[in-house]
């Protein structure tokens, strides 16, 4: 039995993500919003719950810089986001003026709420997944 979580891992992005700021002396950001697009399924084979994984997950940033108080916006895409990848195996495009300061600054936050992702996905969904045994 398989189950589409990708609703889930929206609007898990959206409670886990959205609104987080990131700070330091040159800037103040917001996650604006995050899509995620692709595949997200639990599923269950022989009798271990597993998620499969592969979707492309686009971060929309604002804030401000502290120097002059200027706008900044930004966008952090992750084009492969997979089941079976390493933390250092996530590679973030950031479109920005400020790209470097950006990544700087978000990008180590990014890749350690993603590393939770998956326990976090299976947690919330094992339970409707497991076949009974039949005790």
């Amino acid at each position: 039995m398989d189950k589409n979580c990708l609703p889930w891992t929206k609007e898990y992005f959206n409670e886990n993500l959205v609104n987080t700021s990131f700070e330091n002396d040159e800037l103040s950001v917001l996650i604006v919003s995050v899509d995620a697009s692709g595949d997200c399924d639990v599923t269950q084979r022989k009798g271990r719950v597993l998620c499969i994984y592969d979707m492309k997950l686009l971060f929309s940033l604002g804030g401000t810089k502290k120097a002059d108080d200027s706008s900044i916006l930004a966008t952090v895409v992750l084009e492969e986001f997979v089941h079976d990848q390493d933390e250092d195996e996530y590679v973030f495009e950031v479109t920005s003026d400020h790209a470097s300061e950006v990544k700087k600054l978000v990008i180590p936050s990014l890749r350690t709420q993603l590393m939770k992702f998956q326990n976090d996905l299976i947690s919330a969904h094992e339970k409707d997944i497991q076949h009974s045994s039949g005790h």
